[in-house]
């Protein structure tokens, strides 16, 4: 029995039209708020003075809804451009002032070990390979008419 295996399973399902779930609460909750100051400003005052405070919610609703820079979403970008101001430059050496992770300190303890420990049983198994050949190396030098079985 075959299974079909999806393909593209980090592409959003799209919800209404080519909208998806994420763009649509978006565009829910910064028209919303953009509404709120729309209705509250524009009851009192004349266009000039509601026109620019509704305005700023609602571009700023559309970039983080729609555009994208480099394949990254704009809300997302936003907030690694503060990271990287904020973030110093350029990174100095400080004696002392990295972090001490113990497990590699006991990781390099217990490899020395083990390099240790591998080296004797080295040496064992090269004195135990020396042995075997020369045990070979009587049987093949003594010259007998029928084999000989060694038991073990």
């Amino acid at each position: 029995m075959q299974y079909k295996i999806p393909q593209n399973v980090q592409i959003e399902d799209k919800i209404v039209g080519p909208l998806t779930l994420k763009q649509l609460i978006t565009l829910g909750v910064g028209g919303g708020i953009t509404y709120g100051i729309y209705v509250t400003l524009a009851r009192n005052f004349f266009i000039e003075t509601w026109l620019i405070p509704t305005l700023i919610p609602g571009i700023l609703t559309l970039l983080v809804t729609f555009v994208k820079i480099n394949g990254i979403p704009f809300g997302k970008w936003v907030f690694l451009m503060i990271e990287f101001m904020w973030k110093p430059k350029i990174r100095t050496f400080v004696m002392g002032g990295g972090d001490l992770y113990m497990a590699t300190l006991f990781a390099e303890k217990t490899k020395k070990a083990q390099t240790a420990n591998d080296a004797d049983n080295k040496a064992e198994r090269d004195r135990e390979r020396l042995k075997n050949i020369g045990e070979i190396t009587k049987m093949l030098d003594t010259v007998q008419s029928k084999p000989q079985v060694n038991p073990l």
